[in-house]
């Protein structure tokens, strides 16, 4: 177990945080504290290389953060290692920030312990021994917790949350992260905290991460959102998933696989199917945050839709939804037995089903070319130009 930092230590750390928090690269600063109060607690100077890497390492910080305390003078290599220089104010003393500001009346009284909830809480930057033992206790904490100074001017929160408080700095030492990422959130904040909800988005808990600056130190598994109804029954590393915009098919493709064992639609190898519902794309973190539950090194997405402005559309957006995260294209087995099943029964494209989409701008075209031959490709065109419709429905169970 570490030791208590003495008032000078206490004092240090504070100061190489601000100034770490304004110097270092931009990607370690949020662990500018826990450097510093790292550094201090080595006890020593000069430091072993060996004893400042560890710290480093400590806080996943590289060579460039190493580098930069040296430039800026907190490190200088010397035979034995490195010095740690301390940086003073004008007088020649250590900075100490939480007596940098003062208020003329009386000190409140720290609320009971047994009080719940953060409102109502202010800030307080009056000095008395009972408040000043309250801070020396919040910087005995890591210092991600109270290195941006809201904890330090707000002594009620260490009061009313510091069961929390203390299993946050338990849970962070000697870590970058609250969690490995393997447990939920509810899990996670179980296991820390004896509470489920702890954590929860609207919960005290979550907003004490926000005052203190540190939510983006939680670090779970991604909550499965069930918004899209989905069949997808065993774990693949390349996953290869049919979105079906209508319920039917989507059914259809469903019962396939989980009643009959199926594992190819339509000759086509894949891995599960998902119901978008024709509105996939209104909400374009839908499909993203349903397939980061899956822990796939990548998704290949086959778009089966109506053969419409509006179903070509949705595939069209849904491509350019992707962005590199996952690919997209159209279910060629699928549009293919749909097109010539719709020739033989309209040989006039124009005898399609009419719809209401000649408003609808026509997108989604060139995503269908080099998947239909020519003669499939201009029947599809006819039927888009003219408004028509070719629904998915056109093909059954018994086609898959």
């Amino acid at each position: 177990m570490a030791h208590r930092l003495t008032e000078q230590e206490h004092d240090t750390v504070l100061l190489l945080a601000k100034i770490l928090s304004k110097q270092l690269p931009t990607q370690f600063r949020s662990v500018s504290g826990g450097i510093a109060s790292g550094l201090v607690r080595l006890r020593k100077n000069p430091l072993a290389a060996s004893d400042v890497a560890s710290v480093l390492e400590r806080y996943d910080a590289d060579e460039t953060a190493l580098a930069t305390l040296v430039e800026i003078g907190v490190l200088e290599a010397v035979p034995e290692g490195y010095a740690l220089h301390v940086p003073r104010d004008q007088d020649g003393h250590a900075e100490k920030n939480e007596r940098s500001i003062t208020r003329t009346e009386s000190p409140r009284p720290p609320a009971r312990r047994g009080a719940r909830g953060l409102a109502g809480l202010d800030t307080i930057r009056k000095q008395s021994p009972e408040l000043n033992d309250v801070r020396r206790q919040i910087i005995d904490l890591d210092p991600r917790l109270w290195i941006n100074g809201w904890l330090l001017s707000t002594p009620d929160a260490f009061l009313r949350f510091e069961r929390g408080l203390r299993a946050l700095d338990a849970a962070l030492a000697g870590g970058a992260t609250l969690g490995d990422g393997t447990l939920s959130l509810r899990e996670l904040s179980y296991q820390l905290f004896g509470d489920e909800k702890f954590l929860a988005v609207e919960s005290d808990g979550r907003k004490l991460l926000h005052l203190m600056g540190i939510t983006d130190v939680v670090s779970c598994r991604p909550q499965v959102k069930l918004e899209l109804l989905h069949h997808i029954p065993k774990h693949h590393r390349h996953l290869r998933l049919v979105v079906s915009e209508n319920l039917d098919p989507w059914v259809n493709m469903r019962n396939a696989m989980f009643l009959d064992g199926r594992k190819k639609i339509l000759g086509e190898r894949v891995h599960g199917v998902v119901f978008g519902n024709g509105y996939l794309v209104d909400d374009p973190h839908k499909l993203p945050d349903l397939l980061d539950t899956l822990g796939a090194s990548d998704v290949r997405i086959l778009y089966w839709g109506d053969i419409d402005r509006a179903g070509l559309s949705i595939l069209a957006k849904l491509a350019d939804m992707a962005d590199g995260r996952f690919s997209v294209e159209p279910f060629a087995p699928a549009y293919r037995k749909m097109l010539r099943r719709a020739m033989r029964r309209f040989p006039d494209p124009l005898q399609n089903e009419e719809t209401d989409q000649s408003g609808v701008r026509v997108a989604g075209l060139e995503l269908m070319e080099g998947v239909l031959d020519k003669k499939e490709m201009a029947y599809l065109n006819a039927v888009v130009e003219g408004a028509r419709l070719i629904p998915q429905e056109i093909l059954t169970a018994h086609d898959l």
